[in-house]
């Protein structure tokens, strides 16, 4: 993340957050049947952005800066007022918790100070595999008996996440985000062949205010902070690859999990808990996907219900570990695509889209004091 106050130029820090998505150490799953698992595991660099994904095996994080700012600064624990700071390199990383510059990730739970903008990038990438029925796993032999005539034994995601944020006032940050993902999916049909597609592009355009209702960004402390978003269908519904994997077949539509965006207008509503005492800072946080109509191929995805709960000690001024559970509730899809009616995959079955899950992620807080 690249931060900076008034148009002044950038000085330096490196900040980083690995959410250790090995040490998921639990993961409860209701589908309903067929479902493609989801596991966020770790992969081999891919050859056609081997500059990313090495950022990304070393920590999937930002790197972030921000310009002078005496006054907020001033305020912080551990600095003196009317002290002048003329880059962040000097700050503990217990003070960069306090003021809000390492997140764990979590949307909407990130505020600035008035008059401070934010540039930031993530990276993720997401593997999913195996078929599972509620939270049981079975084989294709079974999906194949059941009359689908094609699984999907696994699909993997790359997602290039773009945002900036911008306060002000004190108590209001706006935020706006963009991702760019690129998505692949290996099948396997009936009569044993194997084959794979693969889409990219833009997803939707997710636009937040976050509004601290109580406590001060800040100063620190115990705050309160009320998410209110939206997200735009700026994501193709349309997303085609080649019949079979093969390039001299004709384009067919790809699965709902394929595509880039939902069609629709979605609300974001939520709320977030932030607290700190000296090394230590936690936090919870509800926030829902609520789907507006049915887009141009007459469906809507389910709704979405997410919460999380978080807690962090930075146990030196570099190094700083954090626990997080990460629960999802979401529904099954609305309407139909009548492109999809005839597509003999589970996953083009509207009514074996909901489900739930829990996770248990661990995570690693890295500053690097070091100018660049």
């Amino acid at each position: 993340m690249i931060a900076s106050r008034g148009g002044c130029e950038f000085n330096a820090l490196t900040a980083a957050v690995i959410e250790s998505l090995v040490a998921c150490i639990g993961a409860v799953e209701r589908n309903k049947p067929k479902m493609i698992h989801s596991n966020i595991l770790p992969r081999r660099v891919r050859s056609s952005s081997p500059a990313l994904m090495m950022l990304a095996v070393w920590m999937a994080a930002s790197i972030s800066a921000l310009a002078t700012d005496s006054g907020s600064m001033a305020d912080m624990p551990g600095m003196q007022r009317g002290s002048r700071t003329s880059d962040l390199t000097g700050l503990s990383l217990n003070q960069l918790y306090n003021l809000n510059v390492v997140q764990l990730n979590v949307l909407g739970g990130h505020t600035h100070c008035s008059g401070q903008v934010m540039l930031g990038y993530d990276y993720t990438h997401t593997h999913m595999g195996g078929l599972f029925e509620g939270t049981r796993e079975i084989s294709a032999a079974k999906a194949f008996a059941e009359g689908f005539g094609v699984v999907h034994t696994s699909m993997d995601m790359d997602m290039h996440m773009f945002d900036v944020m911008y306060a002000p006032s004190d108590y209001v940050t706006l935020m706006a985000m963009m991702p760019y993902m690129h998505m692949s999916m290996d099948h396997l049909t009936s009569a044993g062949t194997r084959f794979s597609q693969s889409t990219e592009g833009f997803g939707d355009l997710d636009a937040m205010a976050l509004w601290t209702v109580y406590g001060n960004s800040c100063t620190g402390g115990n705050r309160i902070v009320l998410n209110a978003g939206m997200s735009f269908p700026t994501g193709a519904i349309d997303a085609k690859d080649h019949k079979d994997g093969n390039p001299a077949a004709p384009l067919v539509q790809l699965e709902y999990l394929m595509q880039h965006g939902s069609g629709t207008y979605d609300l974001l509503p939520g709320i977030t808990y932030l607290g700190e005492s000296e090394n230590w800072s936690w936090g919870a946080q509800t926030l829902e996907t609520v789907r507006l109509g049915r887009n141009d191929h007459n469906y809507r995805l389910g709704n979405e219900y997410g919460g999380s709960a978080w807690l962090a000690y930075a146990f030196t001024d570099w190094f700083a570990p954090s626990l997080r559970i990460n629960g999802k509730v979401w529904e099954n899809i609305n309407g139909a695509d009548p492109v999809l009616a005839t597509n003999p995959t589970p996953e083009g079955r509207p009514n074996l889209r909901a489900g739930s899950r829990i996770d248990a992620l661990f995570g690693i807080n890295l500053f690097a004091s070091q100018a660049f």
